[in-house]
Order: structure tokens, then sequence, then C-alpha cells
């Protein structure tokens, strides 16, 4: 209801009532004449203006008011926002949690056993039936490659290096690039612990991809990894002095592609600049998830 009489024609209309009443008063002033003393309507026509006066600063300040609610609000709406959505990707991320470990100790094990079955089976039919041991042997390779694959979903579930920290999964990826490609490769990390946990699965994917596309195609001679936060962004910078991407824009492959579903869906943008003969950069850039308390507090 006070929201209602706060609108810009109410106001209005309870100004022009006043002035209409101000005038009334000031006509009944000069129509009595004589009958009232000297300077009545001049002091009527003053405590009209004061009157006035005092309304429109009423006014003045239940608008200032409305303003400062409203904003309140959407500090309050955009705090509960954040809040449910950082809650929403941590769900996720625990739900990813669930998956891999029951992928891993229900369809693993059934998978490891099985190749078990098969190599025993396998080591007592090669001397007296050679062409079984042979499809037994395809077999065996078959299921291997299913392991591999699995552990390969487990992974981009969950990777395991992350639980030693983002930053040591980082550097353990820079050493196997370094040790398998002989490239130099340098990291500068300065993220806190929070930080590196907010977006540590999707961080850890994109530097993953990114080297191996390094690896595969740039023919680079120095890496350089760069993550840092500003303020409630993290900031990740892979920088190479390779060939760059062909194309314009780059052409982008499967990985790179879906990295940046990914991104997107996190709320961040991925950017990758390229030049034929002067390397590539990619920028991701992803929020940081506002804390509840802190929101309240910036009220």
């Amino acid at each position: 209801m006070m929201q209602r009489w706060l609108r810009p024609p109410c106001r209005l209309s309870i100004l022009a009532c006043l002035a209409a009443g101000a005038l009334a008063s000031l006509h009944a002033g000069y129509a009595a004449g004589p009958i009232l003393q000297t300077g009545t309507p001049l002091r009527l026509m003053l405590a009209c203006a004061i009157l006035c006066g005092a309304l429109a600063l009423m006014l003045w300040r239940q608008h200032r008011l409305a303003l400062r609610l409203r904003a309140l609000e959407q500090l309050r709406a955009d705090a509960e926002q954040e809040r449910l959505a950082s809650g929403q990707q941590q769900a996720r991320e625990q739900e990813r949690q669930r998956i891999g470990r029951d992928i891993h100790d229900d369809l693993g094990q059934h998978l490891l056993t099985l190749k078990i079955d098969l190599s025993m089976l396998q080591t007592s039919t090669h001397g007296t039936a050679p062409q079984l041991a042979q499809q037994l042997a395809v077999i065996v390779r078959n299921v291997d490659l299913s392991i591999a694959a699995l552990r390969c979903v487990i992974h981009d579930l969950r990777p395991p290096a992350l639980d030693a920290g983002l930053q040591a999964a980082c550097e353990e990826l820079l050493a196997d690039f370094r040790r398998t490609t002989g490239i130099d490769c340098r990291c500068d990390y300065r993220l806190d612990a929070a930080a590196g946990r907010a977006h540590g699965a999707l961080l850890y994917h994109v530097v993953q991809e990114a080297l191996a596309n390094i690896a595969r195609h740039a023919r680079a001679t120095h890496v350089r990894l760069c993550l840092q936060q500003a303020g409630a962004t993290v900031e990740c910078r892979i920088r190479d002095d390779g060939i760059g991407l062909p194309g314009s824009p780059p052409r982008l492959g499967c990985g790179l592609s879906g990295m940046h579903e990914r991104v997107a869906a996190a709320g961040g943008s991925l950017h990758i600049d390229s030049r034929s003969g002067a390397g590539t950069t990619l920028r991701l850039s992803l929020p940081l998830p506002v804390r509840h308390d802190e929101a309240m507090a910036h009220r």
C-alpha cells in the first residue's frame, strides 16, 4: 500500500490537491474582506507554502527510501542467486565424485575380474587350442580397451590428481608434459585454496587439453601457464611460441569446442588468440561463487 502511494501520479495528485486547497483558502480570505484581519491572506499563503514544502520534503525522502529498498532487494536477490548457483555447482561436483566411485567400485571390478578369467583361460588353452587362444587374446585386448576407456570416463568426472590440490595437479601435468615432449614450460600460480577448489576440475581439464594440443600441433619450444585471481574472477592464460592455429578465426577441435561449452555453462568465457607463426594464447575467465555471508556484509 505504501509503495502505491509513493508512485509519481499519487505524488502529483497530492500536490495538486494541496495547491487547490491553498488557492481556495486565499480566495476565501479575499472574499471575507474586512471581516478578517489585515494580513490574513498573507499568513494563509505562508502557511500553505510551508505545508507544501514539508510535503515535498516528505515525498522526496520517501522516494529516496523506496530507491534504497529496491537496491537492497536487488542485492539480496543477486546474492541468493549466486548462493543457489554455488550450491548447484557443489552438488554437481559431489554427484560426479559419487558416480566415479560407483563406476570404479562396481563396473571396474567386474571388468578386472573378467580380464583375469580370460587370461587364465587363454593360458590354459595356449598349447591345446591355438586358434581359441588367439580369439581369447583379441577378447582380452578389447577388455583392456574397455578398462582404459572406463578410466578416462572416471578421470573426466573427477581427476584423481586434484586430491592433492589444483596447484599440485597442474605442476604434475607440466612435469609430465616437459618429460614427454622436451618443451620448456613454466607455471605462475597465484590462487588461494578456495579459488582453486571453486573450478578445480574445469581448470584442470582445460590445461590438460591445451597441453595435449600444444604437444600434437604447436611445434613450440616454450609454454607459459598463468593462474591468478582478479577480484571475483579466476583467470587462466596458456601461451606457447609455436606455429599457431590455421584459419581466421582459428579452427577448433572437438576437445576445445567441448571446453567452450563447459566454460559457458559455468558462466565463464574462453578465448583463443593465434596468428600463423606467432604462437597461440588461450585465455579463460571464470567467476568465483559469492559467499552468502560476504554478500550480506556488503549491504
